[in-house]
């Protein structure tokens, strides 16, 4: 445990350490997952859009999905827009950091004294930018088609974080496997489709039976979608086990994750 625990203490103080290349890095990463694109950057508003506007349209208008009681709107819309934005912040970002080492190949062989681990790191703070431009979006349309906003609204920030500690956890694993199994990536499209649907997501907690609830709550997901939707739409506190819960299986993937990294790691030159 406290070896764990200088592990950490020893990570943050390179990240402290290399906040500017950070910051360099990440914004370079959201650049080139835009460039030569006509649309560049317009295109983290465009995603989302078009994903509500399928969705919305499937199960909105053909199927009458209808949000579930106590998330303070009668708009499937919004009650959608709402669950796909974070879903797709941790979906694409934990996709994008498994490959995120393969990818910077030259920065891990050559460059003296870099520290790989915070590749995945760079990742997660690029998808961090695009995910605000999205929750910008959902705030302006909560505005425009509810009349308000609550006044909890920053709140989502603190789910923001602990998503975000989630996958840099995750993606410290699945990068790290990637170097040695290139199927990792294929294996990761198919695991998100599934997870996808088995996140309340595209339907309400209240449709899901009684008996296969607790399974459904096992998912981390579970309690951010929740989360989300109670502080933006509902305007009222989220329950407080789910916070915990998540909270707990996040700095758990953290520390997995950053063992995993670390037990992996010497191997990367002579593979890449």
């Amino acid at each position: 445990m406290k070896q764990n625990l200088l592990i950490f203490i020893d990570f943050s103080r390179k990240l402290l350490k290399n906040r500017n290349m950070l910051k360099t890095m990440a914004l370079r990463e959201l650049k080139a997952a835009y460039v030569g694109s006509v649309f560049g950057l317009f295109w983290a508003v465009l995603y989302p859009l078009f994903q509500l506007a399928i969705y919305g349209i499937v199960f909105g208008v053909l199927f009458g999905a209808r949000p579930g009681p106590g998330y303070g709107t009668e708009s499937f819309f919004l009650f959608l827009f709402c669950g796909l934005v974070p879903w797709q912040f941790f979906s694409q970002t934990v996709k994008t950091a498994a490959n995120v080492v393969v990818a910077n190949r030259s920065l891990v062989k050559r460059a003296t004294g870099f520290s790989p681990e915070i590749l995945p790191v760079v990742t997660v703070i690029s998808g961090g930018i695009s995910h605000l431009i999205g929750m910008g979006l959902v705030i302006i349309a909560q505005i425009v088609f509810a009349g308000k906003i609550s006044p909890l609204t920053p709140l989502f920030l603190v789910y923001m974080f602990f998503v975000s500690v989630l996958c840099v956890g995750l993606g410290w694993i699945v990068s790290s496997l990637n170097v040695y199994l290139r199927d990792v990536l294929q294996v990761i499209n198919l695991v998100f489709m599934a997870w996808f649907y088995l996140t309340p997501i595209i339907y309400p907690p209240s449709i899901i039976p009684e008996k296969a609830l607790i399974i459904f709550q096992l998912n981390p997901l579970y309690h951010v979608i929740d989360g989300y939707r109670y502080i933006i739409l509902a305007g009222k506190l989220p329950p407080v086990g789910g916070l915990l819960y998540l909270s707990v299986a996040s700095f758990i993937s953290l520390a997995a994750g950053g063992l995993f990294f670390r037990k992996l790691k010497p191997g990367f030159a002579e593979v890449l």
